[in-house]
C-alpha cells in the first residue's frame, strides 16, 4: 500500500484502529482500497467486506456471496445450503429453511407449497395413509369423497418414484444429460414387469406413470444422468435389449422429450447464459410446442427472469431443461438431439446472430441428417421468425 492509499484510508476512517483493520482487510483479500472510496463495504468483527463480494448471515457467520441466498421471508442473507424451494400460488421461490418451518406451508418431497401451488401442481392428501401424494400416485374415492392410496402397479412405478441415478465414464465430466422420455405403447408397457425392468436396467433407468399420458398405455422412462459422451451412452442403451424396445415404443401427441444440461462448474444461469444463442434454434426444431401451456415460449430475458416450471426452457439451480423438446420416437432420434447439444456446447454464444450463422455453417452437417435441403431452408426461415418474434432482433 502507498502513501497516498494510507492517507486516503486516514481520512476517510479517521482512527487509527480502523486504519490498521482496513489495512488488514485489504491485504487478506475481503475488500479494496476503492471500496473504501466508494463507502462499498461493511464491517463484522473489525474486519471490512466488499457488499457485493460478501455476506453476513442471520447467524453471524461471513460468507461468499455466491454461497449465499438472500431470504425475503425474513429480509436476510443465509447460506444457500440451508434454503428450499417453495412454491406460492403460480411462482417458484426459494427460502431460509427457518423461515419456512415457521411458516404455514405444507411440505412434500422436501419443497414446500402453499395451498394454491398445492393444487396446481395436482399435491393430495390420501385420508388412508395420512399423508400427502401426488395425484398420480393416488385414487379418487367415490363412496367417501376423498383420495386414498393406490395398490402398487405390475408394470410401472408411481409418479416420481425413486431417486435419480448417474452413470459416469470418467473421473471428470464435463458436461451430464439426462433424458425423459415419455411413450404410449401399451404392449411394450406390460411386456415386463416393473421389478425385471429395473433388475434388466441395472436399477439405473426409472420407469414411472405419468398424469398427462393415457392410464393403460403411457409411461415415462428417465434415464441416469449421463457423463456426456455420446459413444459410449448409445453403447449402454443399444446393447440393452428392454432399453431399445422401450424408447424405440410407440408415441402419440400426448408424449414429450425433455432433456437436461449441464456443465461442471456452473450452475444453471451461467450455462443458460452460455448458450442462450441458440434458444431460437429450438423454437425452430419443435415449433409446434411453442406456446403450449407445457412448453411457453418466451424471450432469453424472460426465461431467466420468470423461470416458471412449465416454460419452453427451464433454468435449474445445478442444470437447464429443455421442455420444448417433442417425443422421442427412436434411439436414432435421442442420438441425433443428443449430437445436436453437444454441438451447441462446442459452440457456445449468448448472441442470437452468431447462434444462427453457426447453424447455417457449422451445423449444416449435422441438420442434414433429418431435414433435406428444402426442410433445411424452412428450418432456418423459423429460426429468423422466431428471433424477430421473442428478442425483437432482425437477422436479415
Amino acid at each position: 500500500m502507498n502513501l497516498s492509499e494510507l492517507k486516503t484510508l486516514y481520512e476517510l476512517l479517521e482512527s487509527k484502529t480502523k486504519v490498521k483493520n482496513a489495512i488488514e482487510s485489504i491485504r487478506d483479500g475481503y475488500v479494496s482500497i476503492e471500496d473504501f472510496d466508494n463507502d462499498y463495504y461493511f464491517w463484522h468483527r473489525n474486519t471490512a467486506y466488499n457488499i457485493d463480494d460478501w455476506a453476513l448471515t442471520r447467524d453471524g457467520d461471513i460468507i461468499a456471496m455466491e454461497d449465499a441466498w438472500y431470504c425475503e421471508g425474513i429480509d436476510e442473507y443465509v447460506h444457500y445450503d440451508e434454503t428450499s424451494i417453495c412454491y406460492e400460488g403460480s411462482d417458484e421461490t426459494r427460502y431460509s429453511d427457518v423461515y419456512l418451518r415457521r411458516s404455514d406451508f405444507i411440505v412434500f418431497e422436501g419443497d414446500y407449497y402453499d395451498d394454491v401451488a398445492m393444487d396446481r401442481h395436482e399435491i393430495v392428501w390420501c385420508e388412508d395413509i395420512d399423508e400427502y401424494r401426488h395425484s398420480d400416485d393416488a385414487c379418487w374415492d367415490d363412496d367417501n369423497s376423498c383420495w386414498v392410496s393406490e395398490l402398487r402397479e405390475e408394470f410401472v412405478r408411481g409418479y416420481h418414484n425413486g431417486s435419480y441415478q448417474s452413470i459416469d465414464f470418467t473421473k471428470k465430466p464435463k458436461y451430464r444429460i439426462g433424458y425423459e422420455i415419455e411413450k404410449e405403447d401399451e404392449i411394450v408397457r406390460n411386456s415386463i414387469r416393473i421389478d425385471d425392468f429395473e433388475e434388466a436396467t441395472n436399477h439405473k433407468w426409472r420407469k414411472e406413470r405419468d398424469g398427462s399420458l393415457d392410464d393403460d398405455a403411457g409411461y415415462e422412462l428417465i434415464s441416469p444422468t449421463f457423463e456426456l459422451n455420446i459413444k459410449k451412452i448409445f453403447e449402454h442403451i443399444e446393447d440393452n435389449p428392454q432399453l431399445l424396445a422401450h424408447i424405440n415404443a410407440g408415441i402419440s401427441y400426448s408424449c414429450g422429450g425433455h432433456i437436461h444440461l449441464s456443465e461442471t462448474g456452473l450452475n444453471g444461469n451461467e450455462l443458460f447464459d452460455k448458450i442462450k444463442g441458440y434458444t431460437p434454434l429450438f423454437y425452430a426444431l419443435y415449433y409446434g410446442r411453442v406456446n403450449k401451456t407445457y412448453a411457453k415460449g418466451k424471450s432469453n430475458r424472460d426465461l431467466e427472469n420468470e423461470n416458471e416450471k412449465y416454460q419452453a426452457i427451464k433454468i435449474h439451480h445445478d442444470r437447464v431443461e429443455f421442455r420444448i423438446i417433442s417425443a422421442v420416437p427412436n434411439v436414432k432420434t435421442l442420438r441425433w438431439r443428443t449430437e445436436l447439444l453437444m454441438m451447441i456446447l462446442r459452440n457456445p454464444t449468448d448472441d442470437v446472430i452468431k447462434a444462427y450463422y453457426n447453424v447455417d455453417t457449422k451445423f449444416t452437417k449435422l441438420l442434414k441428417k433429418t431435414y433435406s435441403d428444402e426442410k433445411l431452408i424452412e428450418l432456418k426461415q423459423r429460426f429468423v421468425n422466431f428471433t424477430r418474434e421473442f428478442e425483437n432482433i432482425n437477422i436479415h
